[in-house]
């Protein structure tokens, strides 16, 4: 059996569109890493790669910051490299891609999620069996973001809601500064009371000094941890904070390859680290950062931003990594994430289900594919 074709669609979904010009602020600026950057809309790269024999598998890389960069790299540079191999090799294939891995985590990701799809459909079995088998059938998540919004009492609402959907964690973006993120904090402890999980990420908007005031007033609220207090580049001072406050502190969403994690983890700088598998070299890297944690006593959170494809592919390796934590179930606003697929996610009651379908389980829904193509 060989690869015929690797083909890259990028999809964007414009939230003027969907809100006809009017687009609520807490969507385009819903944390501090926006601030300079803001989010117009959602993307996501679909991976499709068909095989002589017929088969096809599905995948997606990250949509951000554009998925037609992304979208090139894999049709461009990593589709010659896949042409006529055999699918059934993914460990000599990501062998290869990785030589890719400093210009393009996130296509590799989407690409290596197309393979074990494939995989799946090759041997007729779900992705947690392949994967090794499930070491549980309930994922534990969490609501994000509560974003910014004017007041406390409405961050309080906002929490209320995610409650009433059946979360039971829930995370409320901060930094913009420690008086008004303590206000927030506080409001929304208040409305969620003191057994449900609050976390808290800041996207990088404090130094050091002012990570540590922070945390030590986040403490006395129950906060179950504080999510990148200063830019992810800098694990020396991720350290420094950690050695300083008594809530885990957590980082990793922004990184592309097992080498990056590996320097976090070895500079002691967190307790938790957040993999996304639309960016970390897929299910077959986001395995090999869950496994360079469990050598250090690390648990593993992923992030969850993204389409349905990727939360899908998530959840299933979630189920098998021994050190997993929680997951992350975006809930900002994205009109590809339950869209570009024909089956559901499978939430109820702050938990997500595997697959248990053949491969990823999943088939594309043309008719999204084709609504928001951005080539």
């Amino acid at each position: 059996m060989k690869i015929a074709e690797v083909e890259a669609i990028p999809l964007f979904a414009a939230f003027a569109d969907a809100f006809d010009g009017q687009v609520p602020p807490e969507l385009s600026l819903p944390a501090f890493s926006m601030r300079d950057n803001p989010l117009l809309g959602q993307g996501a790269v679909i991976v499709r790669i068909r095989t002589d024999a017929g088969l096809v598998g599905i995948g997606e890389a990250m949509g951000r910051p554009g998925p037609r960069g992304t979208a090139a790299h894999i049709n461009e540079v990593l589709a010659p490299m896949l042409l006529g191999r055999d699918p059934r090799h993914h460990h000599a294939l990501f062998t290869a891609m990785n030589e890719q891995m400093r210009f393009a985590p996130m296509g590799i990701s989407g690409v290596d999620m197309a393979l074990w799809d494939l995989r799946g459909q090759i041997y007729g079995d779900c992705l947690t069996n392949l994967l090794g088998g499930a070491i549980r059938d309930r994922v534990d998540c969490y609501a994000s973001p509560i974003p910014y919004l004017a007041t406390p009492d409405a961050s309080a609402e906002k929490a209320r809601e995610f409650l009433g959907a059946g979360f039971r964690a829930v995370k409320l973006k901060i930094g913009r500064g420690l008086g008004m993120d303590i206000e927030h904090t506080a409001a929304v402890r208040d409305a969620i009371g003191s057994d449900v999980k609050l976390l808290v990420d800041a996207n990088g908007a404090y130094n050091v000094s002012e990570s540590i005031a922070l945390a030590k007033a986040l403490v006395k609220l129950g906060v179950y941890w504080l999510e990148e207090p200063v830019h992810p580049e800098y694990p020396d001072d991720l350290a420094r904070i950690r050695r300083r406050v008594d809530l885990p502190v957590v980082s990793g969403e922004w990184l592309g390859s097992w080498f990056q994690f590996r320097d976090l983890i070895k500079a002691e700088a967190v307790d938790v680290i957040m993999p996304n598998i639309t960016r970390c070299g897929g299910i077959t890297g986001l395995l090999k950062i869950a496994d360079l944690a469990a050598l250090e006593n690390v648990s593993v959170a992923p992030h969850g931003v993204g389409a349905g494809i990727g939360i899908v592919a998530a959840i299933a390796a979630c189920a098998t990594v021994p050190n997993f934590l929680i997951y992350e179930y975006n809930q900002l606003f994205n009109a590809l994430r339950h869209t570009v697929m024909n089956e559901g996610i499978d939430y109820s009651d702050g938990v997500l289900r595997p697959s248990a379908g053949v491969g990823l389980g999943l088939t594309l829904n043309e008719e999204t594919i084709a609504r928001y193509r951005a080539d």
